[in-house]
């Protein structure tokens, strides 16, 4: 008797993509039957059109409760995986659509542009009023109505942007500011959206490798960046485009599947093919005293011990001591008087004695967590003992994959940058 379970059973849709609305309170997502409008406090359907071609939808972005923007692909597409169809939930109907003769690998959407990922160039929309689609001729007009509310859409190309190859379709779109690849791998071209702003873009280099995952902060003052490697993720300003903070995830090479920032700026998610959750600390307090390199030892000497009169060298031929009349006490065979009550240091410092050196003192900790410890504040530590780690984890699974899956594979071992 065959108990396996299949593959993939027929009567069940395959999610391809989700992302949540530009008000955060939806979340669409593109599967092979279609796509499907949610909501988040409750997961509930709001949506679920019926599409004239049916189909699978790759790639399903919404800015809101009314306007959708969708592209085809799968094993049976619903159309051209070069058309984006931008959709009226409210009307049930399709506004516009753009056909770019070539795949489109990622959308996204906000309240004033539209951004549509190619593999090697980004392209920028502006929304702008468009005339509402004419009813059916067996449809009598009705004066009585009141007027529909003039409806928007992305219809004028703003600015095309040369990127380096672009297969993940990154893209950071906030609105006053868009983080995209640049024309060489590892680099981010930054470039302002408002008017009101500068208008040059700004170039930073953010990993030696080629990107694989970046986002912008809620207020867009952070950029948070991973390579294809996966080891080390950077946050960026965007605004002095230095860089603030650096966190290692782990040793092992691995394929980040997401980066966030919490509302506040407080903490960055990670997420990759390792089953593991990450979050990171963006505090400056926290990031600013791990990431400065500890003193070196002679310096901590200098700062622990004050400061000695070295006694001078003996002479080989010392001089006779001077005598002095009877009637005057000598200063140098009678010892020094005892502290005055009002004297406010120690006796060490009073008899200018050396104080205990603290290698004197027995260790009371394992050897083993000691010498680990001297070794990571010593100046000459490798970096990875010395990088910022997440201050919490812990372990997730998608689907019917159990907790310790490995979607990436890759060999262990490299540092990479």
């Amino acid at each position: 008797m065959n108990t396996r379970t299949p593959i993939q059973p027929p009567n069940r849709p395959t999610v391809l993509s989700a992302s949540f609305s530009h008000s955060h309170n939806r979340f669409i997502t593109g599967t092979s039957t279609g796509l499907r409008c949610f909501r988040t406090d409750n997961c509930l359907t709001t949506y679920h059109p019926t599409l004239p071609t049916e189909g699978a939808i790759a790639i399903a972005e919404a800015l809101d409760d009314r306007y959708l923007a969708f592209v085809a692909a799968g094993r049976t597409p619903a159309g051209k995986r070069s058309l984006v169809i931008f959709w009226d939930a409210l009307l049930g109907t399709e506004l516009n659509r753009f056909d770019f003769h070539e795949p489109v690998l990622g959308l996204r959407l906000n309240s004033t542009s539209m951004l549509v990922a190619l593999h090697d160039r980004t392209i920028l929309f502006d929304h702008q009023h468009i005339a509402p689609p004419t009813p059916p001729p067996d449809v009598p007009d009705n004066p009585q109505d009141t007027p529909d509310p003039p409806l928007r859409a992305p219809n004028s190309p703003k600015a095309l942007y040369p990127t380096a190859p672009n297969p993940h379709a990154l893209a950071a779109l906030h609105p006053t500011l868009l983080a995209l690849p640049a024309l060489t791998p590892g680099q981010i071209q930054l470039i302002p959206l408002l008017p009101t702003t500068s208008t040059s873009k700004r170039v930073l280099r953010a990993h030696n490798s080629a990107l694989r995952r970046l986002a912008l902060s809620p207020n867009g003052t952070l950029l948070a960046t991973a390579s294809e490697q996966g080891t080390l993720l950077r946050v960026f300003h965007t605004t002095t485009t230095d860089q603030v903070a650096e966190f290692r995830r782990g040793v092992d090479p691995a394929v980040i599947l997401s980066l966030a920032f919490s509302p506040a700026n407080r903490w960055l998610a990670c997420t990759s093919d390792k089953g593991t959750l990450h979050l990171f600390d963006l505090r400056p307090s926290a990031t600013s005293a791990r990431g400065k390199p500890p003193p070196r030892p002679q310096q901590q000497q200098q700062q622990q011990q004050p400061h000695q009169h070295q006694p001078p060298h003996p002479r080989k031929n010392p001089a006779p001591r001077p005598t002095y009349p009877a009637s005057k006490p000598s200063t140098l065979s009678s010892p020094p008087p005892p502290p005055s009550p009002s004297h406010q240091g120690s006796l060490q410092e009073y008899y200018s004695l050396r104080p205990v050196p603290s290698s004197a003192t027995p260790p009371t900790q394992n050897p083993a967590s000691t010498a680990l410890t001297a070794l990571k504040a010593s100046p000459w530590a490798p970096k990875i003992l010395t990088d910022a780690r997440s201050a919490a984890s812990c372990a997730f699974h998608m689907g019917e994959d159990g907790p310790e899956w490995r979607g990436g594979g890759g060999a262990a071992g490299g540092g990479g940058r």
